[in-house]
């Protein structure tokens, strides 16, 4: 609920209406779960959430769902007024994604709402700031481990392979979120030589041609040699 007001203070600061979400990072953001779906808020009325897939989601106010056209008709059966003013993520929504969503409210006016839930997002609330503190930790012990999982005669992408092993153990999911377009991201960066000094195409601040060019970033497979800085983030 703290986190679906923060963005509803910003909503009337715009006199914003309602906000369809439905973006994986925002619907775990405000749902606090990953869904196939949406996650309708009015500002004066709880939200409601629209699923279509999984289908064991229950709740008082859960709907299931095959098609998002359903929507309207299902919040005018809860008693609720359809938005005249309807927030969208525009910044990352695909055109026809966002046409489509857009076209179900044919008489509201769309605003893009990205800029205000990163708003939202980047104030933190006391949980986000503990569980930063606990990922902190379990990083910097698997980072202390690095040294013991380098053998002689590796290249940089086995030691890289290894470093992600610790990761993994030491509890990363293995999954990678990152924002922005044509931006793609994997577990880490290992470098070392001159492929240090390789750019890449992406928003990164660091580079390394990479191993294939479908990720041109990182490891290289350059031979981790004696006398050379090795770079691990």
């Amino acid at each position: 609920k703290m986190r679906r007001d923060k963005i509803r203070m910003f909503m009337v600061q715009q006199h914003i209406d309602a906000a369809l979400i439905t973006g994986n990072t925002n619907l775990l953001y405000t749902c606090g779960q990953i869904i196939n779906g949406y996650l309708y808020m009015p500002l004066q009325a709880p939200a409601r959430i629209f699923v279509k897939r999984p289908n064991n989601v229950t709740g008082e106010l859960v709907h299931s769902i095959r098609k998002p056209e359903q929507i309207p008709d299902m919040l005018k059966e809860d008693g609720l007024p359809l938005p005249q003013t309807l927030m969208l993520e525009g910044d990352e929504l695909p055109y026809t994604e966002y046409n489509r969503l857009a076209a179900i409210f044919p008489d509201a006016t769309i605003v893009n709402g990205t800029p205000f839930i990163r708003k939202a997002r980047s104030t933190k609330t006391d949980m986000e700031i503990e569980n930063f503190r606990r990922g902190g930790i379990a990083h910097a012990k698997a980072y202390e481990k690095i040294p013991s999982v380098y053998r002689e005669g590796m290249t940089d992408n086995e030691f890289s392979i290894e470093v992600e092993r610790l990761m993994r153990l030491g509890g990363c999911l293995g999954i990678f979120r990152t924002f922005g377009q044509n931006m793609e991201i994997f577990m880490g960066s290992v470098l070392t030589g001159d492929n240090a000094a390789t750019p890449s195409p992406y928003d990164f601040a660091l580079g390394g041609a990479g191993i294939d060019p479908s990720l041109p970033v990182g490891a290289n497979g350059t031979l981790l040699k004696e006398g050379q800085s090795v770079m691990v983030d």
